[in-house]
């Protein structure tokens, strides 16, 4: 089965997509997000959704609710910190976590995430491995 990918906002997730746990994708580069997508649907289990700029982000989070939220670090219309703060200020999103996923590697950065509040920072490109083992731990062993 795939995943629903919903790059913009659109209507309410679809009854197979809700059965599922929800994992929201903010990432603006069409590849990594397939990279994500195929990832996502080898684990199954998962229903996926995604969206491009830090707006759609703060929008797809609060309509699913996702059990969990993947930041690319650097959007078309701000950065991950920015989406991680309104996230924080809104109180049906707070308690959602955040995993940064960037390319962006220097211990600075991944320090400055941290300090921030996201819960792990995951760099591209992406260690297979590493993604899946990330996924078991928020969502279960599949």
């Amino acid at each position: 089965m795939t995943a629903p990918m919903m790059p913009v906002p659109g209507p309410a997730p679809d009854a197979a997509a809700s059965e599922q746990p929800r994992l929201l994708y903010v990432e603006d580069n069409p590849i990594n997000m397939l990279i994500v997508e195929e990832l996502v649907n080898k684990r199954g289990g998962i229903a996926l959704f995604g969206a491009e700029t830090v707006a759609e982000g703060l929008q797809q989070a609060g309509r699913l609710l996702p059990r969990l939220i993947l930041v690319d670090m650097q959007l078309p219309d701000g950065n991950g910190h920015q989406l991680l703060q309104a996230l924080h200020a809104d109180p049906s999103t707070a308690g959602i976590p955040c995993v940064a996923l960037s390319a962006n590697a220097m211990p600075e950065d991944v320090r400055r995430a941290s300090a921030a509040g996201f819960v792990d920072y995951w760099t591209k490109p992406i260690d297979f491995k590493v993604f899946l083992a990330g996924l078991d731990r928020f969502y279960g062993p599949r």
